[in-house]
Protein backbone atom coordinates (compact mmCIF):
# COMPACT_ATOMS: atom_id res chain seq x y z
CA UNK A 1 0.00 0.00 0.00
CA UNK A 2 1.29 3.46 -0.87
CA UNK A 3 0.91 5.20 2.49
CA UNK A 4 2.33 8.54 1.32
CA UNK A 5 -0.09 8.79 -1.59
CA UNK A 6 -3.03 7.91 0.66
CA UNK A 7 -1.98 10.46 3.29
CA UNK A 8 -1.60 13.18 0.65
CA UNK A 9 -5.01 12.42 -0.79
CA UNK A 10 -6.58 12.54 2.67
CA UNK A 11 -4.99 15.94 3.34
CA UNK A 12 -7.34 17.31 0.69
CA UNK A 13 -10.36 16.34 2.81
CA UNK A 14 -11.52 19.17 5.11
CA UNK A 15 -13.24 16.73 7.52
CA UNK A 16 -11.41 14.63 10.05
CA UNK A 17 -13.56 12.26 12.05
CA UNK A 18 -11.94 10.19 14.76
CA UNK A 19 -13.08 8.71 18.02
CA UNK A 20 -16.08 6.66 19.03
CA UNK A 21 -19.33 7.81 20.60
CA UNK A 22 -22.36 5.89 21.86
CA UNK A 23 -25.72 7.57 21.37
CA UNK A 24 -29.33 6.70 22.15
CA UNK A 25 -31.65 6.18 19.18
CA UNK A 26 -35.29 7.20 19.62
CA UNK A 27 -38.34 5.48 18.09
CA UNK A 28 -38.12 7.74 15.01
CA UNK A 29 -34.49 6.75 14.32
CA UNK A 30 -33.04 10.03 15.58
CA UNK A 31 -29.73 10.31 17.40
CA UNK A 32 -27.43 13.17 18.31
CA UNK A 33 -24.49 13.52 16.00
CA UNK A 34 -21.33 13.94 18.10
CA UNK A 35 -20.56 17.65 18.37
CA UNK A 36 -16.96 17.08 17.28
CA UNK A 37 -18.26 15.53 14.05
CA UNK A 38 -20.59 18.38 13.15
CA UNK A 39 -19.58 20.29 10.01
CA UNK A 40 -21.51 23.43 10.84
CA UNK A 41 -19.75 24.10 14.14
CA UNK A 42 -17.39 26.69 12.66
CA UNK A 43 -19.81 28.94 10.82
CA UNK A 44 -22.77 29.07 8.47
CA UNK A 45 -21.67 26.09 6.36
CA UNK A 46 -24.43 23.90 5.04
CA UNK A 47 -24.54 20.76 7.12
CA UNK A 48 -25.70 17.89 4.97
CA UNK A 49 -24.75 14.21 5.04
CA UNK A 50 -25.48 11.02 3.13
CA UNK A 51 -26.19 7.77 4.93
CA UNK A 52 -25.60 4.63 2.90
CA UNK A 53 -24.48 1.02 3.04
CA UNK A 54 -21.17 0.78 4.83
CA UNK A 55 -18.43 -1.82 5.01
CA UNK A 56 -18.23 -4.82 7.33
CA UNK A 57 -21.90 -4.73 8.38
CA UNK A 58 -22.14 -1.05 9.24
CA UNK A 59 -23.94 1.96 7.82
CA UNK A 60 -21.81 4.89 6.64
CA UNK A 61 -22.49 8.57 7.22
CA UNK A 62 -20.51 10.90 4.96
CA UNK A 63 -20.50 14.64 4.40
CA UNK A 64 -22.58 15.22 1.28
CA UNK A 65 -19.63 16.55 -0.74
CA UNK A 66 -17.48 13.54 0.18
CA UNK A 67 -20.23 11.09 -0.85
CA UNK A 68 -20.73 12.88 -4.19
CA UNK A 69 -16.97 12.92 -4.85
CA UNK A 70 -16.68 9.21 -4.00
CA UNK A 71 -19.67 8.31 -6.19
CA UNK A 72 -18.31 10.30 -9.13
CA UNK A 73 -14.85 8.76 -8.67
CA UNK A 74 -16.34 5.26 -8.76
CA UNK A 75 -18.28 6.16 -11.94
CA UNK A 76 -14.91 6.38 -13.69
CA UNK A 77 -14.55 2.59 -13.46
CA UNK A 78 -14.75 0.13 -16.32
CA UNK A 79 -18.23 0.56 -17.90
CA UNK A 80 -20.41 -2.51 -17.73
CA UNK A 81 -23.00 -4.44 -15.73
CA UNK A 82 -20.82 -4.79 -12.60
CA UNK A 83 -20.17 -1.05 -12.36
CA UNK A 84 -23.85 -0.24 -12.90
CA UNK A 85 -24.87 -2.85 -10.30
CA UNK A 86 -22.45 -1.43 -7.70
CA UNK A 87 -23.42 2.18 -8.39
CA UNK A 88 -27.11 1.25 -8.29
CA UNK A 89 -26.63 -0.50 -4.94
CA UNK A 90 -24.90 2.55 -3.46
CA UNK A 91 -27.49 4.93 -4.91
CA UNK A 92 -30.47 2.86 -3.74
CA UNK A 93 -29.11 2.59 -0.20
CA UNK A 94 -28.32 6.30 0.14
CA UNK A 95 -30.37 9.02 1.78
CA UNK A 96 -29.54 12.68 2.42
CA UNK A 97 -29.91 13.69 6.08
CA UNK A 98 -29.52 17.03 7.80
CA UNK A 99 -29.28 17.62 11.54
CA UNK A 100 -32.22 19.37 13.14
CA UNK A 101 -31.83 22.39 15.45
CA UNK A 102 -30.87 20.03 18.31
CA UNK A 103 -28.13 18.30 16.30
CA UNK A 104 -30.10 15.10 15.72
CA UNK A 105 -30.04 13.22 12.45
CA UNK A 106 -33.00 11.03 11.54
CA UNK A 107 -32.46 7.75 9.75
CA UNK A 108 -35.51 5.58 9.28
CA UNK A 109 -35.81 2.76 11.83
CA UNK A 110 -36.09 0.33 8.88
CA UNK A 111 -32.75 1.51 7.48
CA UNK A 112 -31.04 1.27 10.87
CA UNK A 113 -32.67 -2.12 11.46
CA UNK A 114 -30.89 -3.56 8.39
CA UNK A 115 -27.67 -3.48 10.42
CA UNK A 116 -29.29 -4.27 13.77
CA UNK A 117 -29.33 -0.74 15.21
CA UNK A 118 -32.27 -0.16 17.54
CA UNK A 119 -31.93 1.56 20.94
CA UNK A 120 -28.23 2.45 20.85
CA UNK A 121 -25.79 3.39 18.11
CA UNK A 122 -22.00 3.64 18.04
CA UNK A 123 -20.65 6.41 15.81
CA UNK A 124 -17.02 5.73 14.84
CA UNK A 125 -14.91 8.37 13.10
CA UNK A 126 -13.05 7.00 10.06
CA UNK A 127 -11.27 10.20 8.90
CA UNK A 128 -13.45 11.17 5.91
CA UNK A 129 -16.65 9.44 7.04
CA UNK A 130 -18.40 7.92 10.04
CA UNK A 131 -19.41 4.31 10.59
CA UNK A 132 -22.72 3.63 12.34
CA UNK A 133 -22.83 0.39 14.31
CA UNK A 134 -25.07 -1.65 16.52
CA UNK A 135 -22.98 -1.77 19.75
CA UNK A 136 -23.25 -5.56 20.15
CA UNK A 137 -22.33 -6.24 16.52
CA UNK A 138 -19.28 -4.00 16.74
CA UNK A 139 -18.18 -5.55 20.03
CA UNK A 140 -18.50 -9.10 18.64
CA UNK A 141 -16.55 -8.19 15.52
CA UNK A 142 -13.79 -6.49 17.49
CA UNK A 143 -13.62 -9.31 20.08
CA UNK A 144 -12.24 -11.74 17.51
CA UNK A 145 -9.97 -9.24 15.81
CA UNK A 146 -6.23 -9.30 16.26
CA UNK A 147 -4.28 -6.17 17.12
CA UNK A 148 -3.05 -4.21 14.11
CA UNK A 149 0.02 -5.67 12.49
CA UNK A 150 3.35 -4.22 13.58
CA UNK A 151 3.98 -2.79 10.10
CA UNK A 152 0.73 -0.86 10.19
CA UNK A 153 1.47 0.54 13.66
CA UNK A 154 5.04 1.47 12.68
CA UNK A 155 3.80 3.30 9.60
CA UNK A 156 0.94 4.99 11.49
CA UNK A 157 3.25 6.45 14.15
CA UNK A 158 6.23 7.40 11.98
Amino acid sequence: MDFDKTANELDQNPFTFHGSYVRAVDAKGRFNLPFRFRQGGSGPAEEKYVVSTGADGSMALLPYSVWINNFNRMRQGEPGPELRRNLRRMSRSSTVVEPDSQGRVAISPETLGRVGITGKIVVVGMVSYMELWDPETLEKMEAGAEDPQAGFMDEFYR
